[in-house]
């Protein structure tokens, strides 16, 4: 027969129970209502920072020809799926280091089209240099 002093004579059951507790009040604590936001998104950032990103455009000329080529979907001279179609082939051909193969595809597909796009090395920042 189990008396009502044998749970406090099982430390390790009272234990458990506590923590059970405290599980249980955490996890009815979590049902939340989503939020809907009202924030507009602009595709256009969103492209840029989704090129910048997965890309891995680590320099400042490379950072400077993806904002160019956002500017040249933005003036509908590149169709939006067509760079990220490139982006895609770039990440599945050399996921460590995609953005020279996103370029050379980029500039290859885009002069089909009839645009001309320039190398990223035209991107290139001259620095002046100060007189010691």
């Amino acid at each position: 027969m189990v008396s009502s002093n044998s749970f406090v004579r099982r430390p390790a059951f009272l234990v458990a129970m506590v923590i059970a507790a405290g599980l249980v009040h955490h996890a009815s604590a979590q049902n939340a209502v989503p939020r809907i936001s009202t924030v507009t998104v602009d595709p256009y950032r969103t492209l840029e920072d989704q090129l910048l990103n997965r890309l891995r455009a680590t320099s400042r000329e490379q950072r400077a020809y993806l904002q160019f080529v956002v500017k040249q979907v933005k003036q509908n001279r590149l169709d939006m799926r067509l760079v990220i179609a490139i982006q895609r082939y770039a990440l599945r051909r050399r996921p460590d280091f995609p953005f020279p193969f996103f370029e050379q595809a980029l500039r290859t597909e885009a002069a089909k089209r009839n645009v001309i796009l320039p190398r990223v090395q035209t991107f290139a920042s001259s620095k002046i240099a100060s007189p010691r």
